[in-house]
C-alpha cells in the first residue's frame, strides 16, 4: 500500500513535468514587430471555392512594420442582430498577409471576429471594429502569433463598395 507521502510526491512530479510542457518560452521582442497601417480600398465579391462567392477585400499593398506585402480578407460568416435585422452585423473573417520582400518571404493568416454597427442614417454604411487573431504563418512568419485590431468604415453602396481601415497590433514570427 502506498503512503500518502509517496502519492503526493508522485502527483507533484507529474504536475511539474506536465506543467513544463504547457508553458511555452516567451518570444524575444526581436522576433516581434509592432504594426500600424491605414488606408482604403474597394470591396469585391470573391470566389473562395468553385461556385462559392463571398464578400472580401482583394489583395492590397500595405506595410506591416518594415515588411511590405499584400493584405486581403474574406467573410466566412455573417449574422445580423436586432429583431428585424436592423442592428449590427456580426462578421467572422479570415485575413492573409503575404510579404512581397524577396529577402523576407512568408505569410500569416488570421481568424477574426468583427462587429459592424450602423453609422448614421444610411443602412449601407457601418462602422467596423475587428479583432484579428494570428493563427498560422510561413517563411519569416513561421510559428506566427499575435493579434491586430482594426477600426474602419464599410460602405456597401453600389457607387462606393469600399472599406477604410486603421489596423494596429503585434506580429511575431521566427524569421522576424
Amino acid at each position: 500500500m502506498k503512503t500518502p507521502l509517496k502519492i503526493t510526491s508522485l502527483m507533484a512530479i507529474t504536475l511539474m513535468l506536465a506543467g513544463s510542457a504547457w508553458v511555452s518560452a516567451a518570444r524575444p521582442s526581436s522576433r516581434c514587430m509592432n504594426v500600424f497601417a491605414e488606408g482604403s480600398g474597394n470591396l469585391a465579391i470573391i470566389e473562395v471555392a468553385p461556385g462559392v462567392f463571398t464578400l472580401g477585400f482583394p489583395p492590397t499593398a500595405v506595410t506591416f512594420g518594415n515588411v511590405p506585402g499584400l493584405l486581403s480578407s474574406v467573410v466566412t460568416s455573417l449574422q445580423t442582430s436586432g429583431s428585424k435585422g436592423q442592428g449590427a452585423q456580426h462578421i467572422t473573417l479570415e485575413h492573409t498577409f503575404v510579404s512581397t520582400d524577396p529577402a523576407r518571404l512568408g505569410s500569416f493568416t488570421t481568424t477574426d471576429r468583427a462587429v459592424c454597427a450602423p453609422a448614421g442614417k444610411d443602412p449601407a454604411v457601418c462602422r467596423v471594429n475587428d479583432v484579428l487573431t494570428i493563427v498560422s504563418g510561413t517563411g519569416i512568419f513561421a510559428n506566427a502569433e499575435g493579434s491586430l485590431r482594426n477600426h474602419g468604415i464599410i460602405n456597401l453602396n453600389p457607387d462606393a463598395f469600399s472599406l477604410t481601415y486603421s489596423i494596429r497590433g503585434r506580429v511575431c514570427g521566427d524569421g522576424l
